[in-house]
């Protein structure tokens, strides 16, 4: 449903005006990206052809055109303001434009969304990234306690799922939860978090999906708050491993670190807002499948994310997972990251990228399980995820990218050709979409 200038937040434009250049920056990076990734099958037997992700990328480059020809007519239901004091800022750091332009490669390529529908999704998850991340930096950037940032997730994200949203109650419950000096971000939540709320309930499946977003929602509030316990001066592994152990999992033998792992990005949310514009419901198993499948998407960028990240984090004063995971007794007796020198062995290294394939592995098998894909799009993506991460804007980690290609290689193509499983069908007339508890499921 298309959103009138009256839905807009008093006081904001449109974004009419806006130029998207930096749809452009990310078309380029996109382009750069597959280049690159064609390249490798030079190098490694991946179970399929190079032309697979060929004609992916062409079809995302076309996608990001056909914004870039309708220009700033594209962003029309987003507030200016969100374009300009956020999305700028964010996407010209070149770290987010690798973000948001592997976002884009995970997210555009759906045939089972309309093209104007296709557009509503990106714009709705442009709202949910800057909202999310909103929350993130100010959580990071002042003194909030396990128990009250929490509180504030929670506020912010269970909102979204309600039946309705009450923007004067919202605002007023929102201000007692920031810092005084937040505080003048209110308005600005409380802006996105309505135009968030409005685009799940109005779009053609969302209202069957809300108890499924509420789910990952909850699990990735109580995650981030976990990693509290990763950050100097508040610095506590011991703590961050019993609270990760406790978290909902698709399987009993994840280390904490991988449970945790599957929760703090931000991909299987934004599946499940793409599968809000879907021209029907997936069946109830077919969903199942799909977040399986998305959980250990997300555990495979998150582990790789740490592994690139490794030297930053500590310098930043955090304990990162792969530190943590090849760190053994002395890291968990830590009390502070920022001048600890990690010096992780060529085993470490090919230990926990080994692990990381076996997780890719397990995503490829659910998604299977959960979609007819001819076009090889999870394949796609399992090869693209280690590009965006390791081809970085400080350059190519070689070392790091082939050894895990060599460790993913042969799972990819046992698992290719082994072929998908029959795909669940979904009787004429059901709703899909599980209603399990978010905090029963993550308690």
């Amino acid at each position: 449903m298309q959103i009138d200038a009256g839905h807009l937040c008093q006081g904001e434009t449109s974004a009419r005006n806006v130029e998207p250049d930096h749809v452009e920056m990310i078309r380029r990076l996109i382009a750069h990206f597959g280049k690159y990734a064609e390249g490798l099958f030079d190098y490694h037997d991946l179970g399929f052809p190079r032309e697979a992700v060929r004609n992916h990328i062409s079809k995302v480059e076309a996608e990001i055109r056909r914004i870039e020809d309708m220009g700033s007519e594209a962003f029309l239901e987003i507030p200016r303001e969100v374009l300009q004091s956020e999305i700028r800022d964010i996407w010209n750091a070149k770290k987010n434009l690798r973000y948001a332009a592997g976002a884009l490669m995970m997210s555009s390529l759906r045939d089972d969304i309309r093209p104007e529908n296709r557009l509503r999704a990106i714009r709705l998850k442009i709202l949910y990234e800057v909202y999310v991340d909103t929350i993130d930096d100010l959580i990071d950037t002042d003194g909030y306690s396990f128990a009250d940032a929490l509180d504030l997730m929670r506020h912010c994200l269970e909102s979204l799922t309600r039946s309705r949203f009450n923007r004067r109650i919202f605002r007023e419950e929102l201000s007692g939860r920031l810092s005084p000096v937040q505080r003048p971000k209110t308005e600005f939540l409380s802006c996105l978090g309505e135009a968030v709320h409005r685009s799940i309930w109005e779009s053609p499946q969302g209202a069957s999906l809300v108890g499924e977003l509420d789910r990952v929602q909850e699990n990735w509030a109580l995650g981030e708050a976990y990693t509290m316990y990763q950050k100097d001066p508040t610095l506590d592994v011991r703590a961050f491993l019993t609270g990760a152990s406790r978290m909902d999992a698709p399987a009993d033998d994840l280390e904490p670190w991988e449970r945790i792992a599957g929760w703090i990005s931000h991909t299987t949310a934004l599946s499940l807002l793409d599968l809000c514009y879907a021209d029907a419901p997936m069946s109830s198993k077919a969903l199942e499948e799909h977040l399986v499948a998305w959980f250990y998407f997300d555990a495979v960028v998150t582990l790789m994310n740490n592994v690139v990240d490794l030297q930053k984090d500590v310098e930043a004063g955090i304990a990162n997972i792969f530190m943590i995971a090849c760190g053994g007794a002395e890291v968990r007796e830590l009390r502070t990251a920022r001048g600890f020198r990690p010096a992780p062995t060529t085993q470490d290294y090919e230990a926990f990228l080994g692990r990381t394939a076996e997780l890719a592995r397990r995503c490829l098998e659910h998604a299977g399980r959960s979609c007819n894909d001819a076009d090889l799009f999870y394949p796609f993506l399992a090869v693209m995820a280690p590009v965006v991460m390791f081809v970085t804007e400080a350059g190519v980690r070689e070392d790091v990218l082939h050894a895990y290609l060599r460790t993913l290689a042969p799972i990819m193509r046992q698992v290719i050709a082994a072929g998908p499983e029959p795909l669940p069908t979904i009787p004429l007339g059901t709703r899909s979409g599980r209603n399990r508890s978010a905090r029963t499921a993550s308690s």
